[in-house]
């Protein structure tokens, strides 16, 4: 299903007669939000909590139970009643989503499940078209305030190091693929599927598109959106770093790099996380690293590459992103984000704490997204839209008393890494 199918459908959805959906989705697909200050938007946020908690109690006896057995007034809900809704993430793997979805969910949407490979069940959500089609426009939104430039329609083209068939799987790579062809930029998969019978798993069978990616490395369109995994331009900056003067000369004759130009507005876009890694160095010796060997550019002055990193999961509907060097990862506008002591589950005000990162998207129609991925971060004030910026700590552990794992698409590396 491509966007414009979404949208149609999403277009034509009974449940934008509902006046909060409606009210949604004029929000999410205005213009404004990203201008509006910290204080506004978390006032907004509060009232379509409430309306939010309004909707699905209407919606779902289900809600309406869960509502008064915690004793919620939906109509009066504060940060303090949702921090008590939020469910581990790890209750959404196998069927655990169904019960979750209210009965007059849009039909014709797409399920997407985690990469699987922590050995658990995967977490399988459903996206109805209507939640497809804000999904889209959100994370577009999000992604060109961190990047920092609109994309222009029908410029550039975009390398992504993942397999096409992987599109109908994961929902970050649907996101791409979706939001490049509502901007008609040309999208190349860097990786193929082939069938080894070496395994079962799709991630045993991926292998990459030299095809695809020499097209890439040689064209000329501006900008270059180079989405992979941090392993994945770490790995090829080392390449390239070990490369000998007459293998570099032969390589840049067949295929114009290294180094890299990425061109006017280019980018690396990074997500995943280094899972299954274990060698990685941190983040920033990476784009150190890379940066020698992927270029970009702004005003036909060369920059320090951008680099961003998406902390997406299947659970959610939109990422958090951040561009190193510029800003930590950010929620979109209209999502609750907060943090709660992992011991007490009581919300932490402070900056500078670590604390359990919970994420609340009220914008989603289909079920309550209330949920902890089992993430500590810490929020830093910011001068933006947001009024904060998380920084990533690190995953909960058994020895910390937890046994989540957070169910990203983590593809690239798990397919880098496997024997």
């Amino acid at each position: 299903m491509g966007i414009g199918d979404i949208r149609k459908m999403a277009e034509t959805s009974p449940l934008l007669n509902d006046p909060f959906v409606e009210k949604v989705w004029d929000l999410i697909n205005g213009s404004s939000l990203f201008e509006k200050s910290p204080d506004s938007l978390r006032a907004l946020r509060r009232s379509l909590m409430r309306e939010s908690f309004s909707f699905f109690a209407r919606r779902s006896e289900g809600y309406a139970e869960l509502f008064e057995r915690a004793d919620v007034d939906p109509k009066s809900a504060e940060l303090e009643d949702l921090a008590r809704l939020v469910i581990p993430a790890d209750m959404l793997r196998g069927e655990g989503h169904s019960p979750f979805v209210i009965d007059d969910a849009d039909e014709g949407g797409e399920y997407f499940m985690s990469s699987g490979t922590t050995g658990k069940s995967p977490v399988k959500v459903y996206r109805s078209p209507i939640d497809l089609a804000i999904m889209v426009k959100a994370n577009a939104d999000l992604f060109e305030y961190v990047y920092g430039q609109y994309l222009e329609p029908g410029n550039g083209t975009a390398l992504f190091m993942a397999a096409p068939e992987l599109r109908k799987r994961l929902s970050f790579v649907a996101f791409v693929e979706l939001a490049l062809e509502s901007k008609d930029i040309e999208l190349l998969y860097g990786m193929k599927m082939e069938d080894s019978g070496e395994g079962d798993t799709p991630w045993q069978k991926l292998i990459p598109d030299r095809q695809n990616v020499v097209k890439f490395l040689k064209s000329k369109g501006e900008p270059k959106l180079f989405f992979t995994a941090p392993a994945g331009v770490y790995l090829m900056s080392q390449m390239f770093e070990t490369m000998s003067i007459t293998k570099k000369i032969i390589y840049k004759t067949a295929t114009r790099a290294p180094p890299v130009d990425l061109g006017k507005g280019g980018v690396v876009v990074t997500g995943g996380g280094s899972k299954g890694f274990a060698d990685l160095p941190p983040y920033n010796e990476i784009a150190q690293l890379s940066r020698k060997y992927f270029k970009a550019s702004r005003s036909d002055v060369e920059v320090p590459t951008p680099f961003m990193d998406v902390l997406g999961m299947t659970e959610t509907l939109t990422a958090m992103i951040d561009n190193l060097g510029t800003m930590d990862k950010i929620p979109h506008p209209l999502s609750e984000t907060f943090l709660l002591d992992p011991a007490t589950f009581e919300l932490i005000e402070e900056e500078g704490k670590e604390g359990l990162l919970c994420v609340f998207n009220p914008f989603v129609t289909t079920w309550l997204e209330a949920f902890y991925p089992g993430d500590l971060m810490i929020a830093q004030p910011s001068e933006r839209y947001y009024g904060r910026e998380f920084v990533f700590g690190r995953r909960l552990t058994i020895k910390d008393g937890w046994d989540l794992q957070r169910a990203c698409g983590g593809t690239l590396e798990e397919m880098m890494t496997k024997e």
